[in-house]
């Protein structure tokens, strides 16, 4: 059996696949290592290089999964690998989702979030022949199992400085779906720069332990807007949407991340933009080289690096100006900001 759902979307050599597959894999294929995956069509165009992306929600659904379909666009055309992109995955049927696409052949398998670190890392020892990598975490073990994470705490250290400078209130609100170490470094990055521009701002914080539901999202910001915050940052999937709602009406500006999206709601007050496609195409190459290793890879902000917030009609020429120029000093070291991998307790 083929991993995947009945609609697809074809283009060039990738191949999006539907929110049915972990329905799919627990109704008719099982966990049974010794399945062959059943002779199914192989996804994709025909290259030799086969590549499986593993999403937790869908392309359509948040920015952060947008930012993988641009990487796997990328990585097709300068590579000339395929592509499949697998949305919607459950969780608790990751591992089996990383099985099916091993067993068909597929030579790289990129679980796109920290949340699938638990899947790749019991995967890999099922299948040593297959290449694992996990974006946003930092499990390796020195053979087949890689990751990438972004050192996210520079980024999120410039936005919340952009809210605390332009909070009215004096407090600003973060919101997340699950902690672990990347969304740590991406809550504590945001407190330290907020702290960095009103050393009395008031900061708020709650993990709903989900990133895709905005019901949850929308009670969160709701409670924090009702302890005075005016700007809520977040790092959720289509969980935004709740924060969206729960800003209606002038209550409060949301800031979103990865790919800029502020026109998607006026309450977005700004986008932080996390581009991986490069990052994680140089990993791509080493493993097509066979020298990826099974290591971590950390990314520092770069000093040629894009704006990380985006100028919107909600941040200030002056707020943004500034905010240009802390960016400057994280990147060139001149700010110091600590990475705290600690979850909340």
């Amino acid at each position: 059996m083929r991993p995947g759902s009945r609609w697809r979307a074809r283009r060039a050599h990738v191949t999006v696949l539907g929110v049915a597959l972990a329905a799919l894999l627990v109704a008719g294929c099982g966990s049974d290592d010794s399945d062959s995956g059943g002779g199914g069509e192989a996804a994709g165009g025909g290259g030799d290089f086969k590549i499986a992306m593993l999403l937790g929600g869908n392309v359509e659904g948040s920015a952060y999964n947008t930012d993988a379909k641009n990487t796997a666009d990328e990585i097709e055309k300068k590579l000339g690998a395929d592509v499949t992109i697998s949305q919607s995955v459950s969780l608790p049927n990751q591992a089996d989702v990383y099985g099916q696409f091993a067993r068909q052949g597929y030579d790289l398998l990129i679980g796109w979030g920290g949340e699938f670190t638990d899947g790749a890392a019991a995967a890999s020892k099922r299948f040593p022949d297959t290449e694992f990598l996990v974006i946003n975490s930092t499990i390796e073990n020195g053979k087949n199992l890689s990751s990438m994470d972004l050192n996210v705490e520079q980024w999120h250290f410039v936005a919340g400085y952009a809210s605390a400078k332009s909070s009215k209130s004096g407090t600003v609100g973060w919101i997340g779906g699950q902690c672990f170490p990347a969304t740590a470094a991406n809550l504590n990055g945001t407190k330290q720069g907020a702290e960095y521009a009103n050393k009395d701002v008031k900061f708020l914080s709650t993990f709903t332990g989900d990133f895709e539901d905005p019901t949850k999202a929308q009670q969160a910001a709701q409670a924090q807007i009702d302890k005075g915050a005016d700007w809520i940052a977040g790092n959720l999937n289509n969980g935004y949407v709740g924060l969206y709602k729960a800003a209606e009406g002038g209550k409060a500006f949301i800031i979103t991340e990865w790919a800029d999206n502020h026109t998607a709601s006026p309450t977005i007050g700004t986008t932080v933009v996390k581009k991986q496609g490069q990052f994680v195409l140089d990993i791509v190459k080493q493993v097509q080289a066979g020298t990826a290793g099974g290591k971590h890879t950390q990314v520092t902000l770069p000093e040629d690096y894009e704006p990380v917030v985006v100028k919107t009609d909600n941040l200030s020429e002056d707020v943004y100006n500034e905010t240009l120029d802390v960016q400057k000093k994280v990147a060139s070291g001149e700010i110091k900001v600590e990475r705290v991998e600690k979850c909340p307790k």
